[in-house]
């Protein structure tokens, strides 16, 4: 579900937006509703929409920095005007959508497939009885949008120019590699293939780059390009010592994962043991990079299967051998299995270790 702000410029667009607003609401969206001052009405009051009581390029650049996406009820012109100033990446702007006051086209205007905005623009047509305008090559010829599949795998695109060049390919009939590390439910996308290297390539993967035994190394054409999607399935365990800074464990996962080969984009949580849930340095870091945060008693961790790097240090301070190994694959366990990618590595006062959960791609 989406957090959504729609506005009104006109008397009927108003009434339109105020059942669009019920409707989104009902849906399961966060939906706000906006007016202009002199259209709004106790009957749009009664249905949640607001007055703007601010100039109409603050409002956008406010919605901007803070929700999913924007309706637009009226001139497209006026839209287009209201976001030029703050349109900067298809990767952060939220979705626009664009509907005429009688509710017969809803227009996706911006970040159609990353931000949502076709979807929306269809599910608005829905609601309104209208036709949705969807204008992206991709869409409207049939074929897959390398953006869209990220976006409903929540899959992190390594390089936004090289997914519109594997888009090009495609449109163009050009072949373009699909690999995966992870097992694939479905069948290869029209477009590509597993059986070669192609000039562009798309690679499922939390690594940083292929190693000397992967198969896009070895057969990787001369100027080849790999796209990497990567999974955010990657725990990290970690232990410090009390008082540790974040730059400290910052500094310290970063060195891990790099001399590892992992992405750090990959990572999805945290996981330690519960005598550090209130370390300072370690719940900052965990806020910063926007990763979950889970804890666990001793007891807990030596019930973790696996080998793990014991260290009588450690068992001594917390009752276990050791944390950082133990807490990563206690979550994987708990996230519906995994198994360890990293081990140990220690330095000033931290100790990272990586477990990778059970995943598939769906197709």
């Amino acid at each position: 579900m989406m957090r959504l702000s729609l506005i009104c410029f006109t008397g009927a667009g108003a009434k339109l937006g105020a059942r669009l607003l019920k409707e989104l609401k009902r849906d399961g969206h966060e939906c706000r509703g906006y007016v202009l001052e002199k259209f709004l009405n106790p009957f749009h009051e009664a249905n949640g929409l607001e007055p703007l009581k601010s100039s109409l390029q603050e409002w956008t650049g406010n919605q901007f920095e803070t929700r999913d996406g924007l309706i637009f009820i009226g001139a497209a012109g006026i839209a287009v005007r209201a976001i030029a100033p703050w349109v900067k990446d298809k990767r952060t702007d939220p979705a626009v959508v664009v509907i005429d006051d009688s509710g017969r086209f809803s227009i996706s205007l911006l970040s159609g497939h990353l931000g949502g905005a076709n979807g929306l623009a269809e599910e608005t047509a829905k609601l309104t009885g209208g036709i949705p305008v969807i204008t992206t090559a991709t869409d409207i010829h049939g074929r897959f949008a390398v953006d869209n599949f990220a976006k409903e795998q929540g899959l992190w695109i390594s390089d936004m120019k090289t997914a519109k060049a594997v888009s090009a390919d495609v449109l163009a009939g050009e072949p373009v590699g699909f690999f995966s590390d992870f097992p694939a439910a479905g069948s290869v996308p029209e477009g590509f293939t597993q059986k070669e290297s192609c000039k562009r390539n798309v690679w499922i993967t939390v690594k940083r780059y292929p190693e000397n035994y992967d198969f896009l190394k070895l057969f990787l054409p001369e100027g080849g390009e790999v796209l990497r999607l990567v999974p955010r399935i990657v725990i990290l365990g970690i232990g410090c010592k009390r008082g540790t800074e974040k730059e400290r464990i910052e500094a310290a996962v970063e060195e891990a994962l790099s001399r590892w080969n992992i992405e750090p984009e990959s990572a999805a949580a945290v996981a330690t043991i519960d005598i550090k849930k209130e370390e300072a340095g370690l719940l900052s870091y965990v806020r910063e990079h926007g990763l979950s945060f889970q804890t666990y008693s001793a007891e807990r961790l030596l019930q973790a299967e696996g080998e793990f790097s014991p260290s009588s240090f450690v068992k001594e301070i917390t009752g276990v051998d050791n944390v950082c190994e133990r807490a990563a694959v206690s979550l994987a366990e708990d996230l519906g299995g995994g198994k360890l990618m990293m081990r140990k590595q220690a330095g000033g006062g931290v100790t990272v270790a990586a477990a990778v959960r059970d995943w598939k791609v769906k197709l």
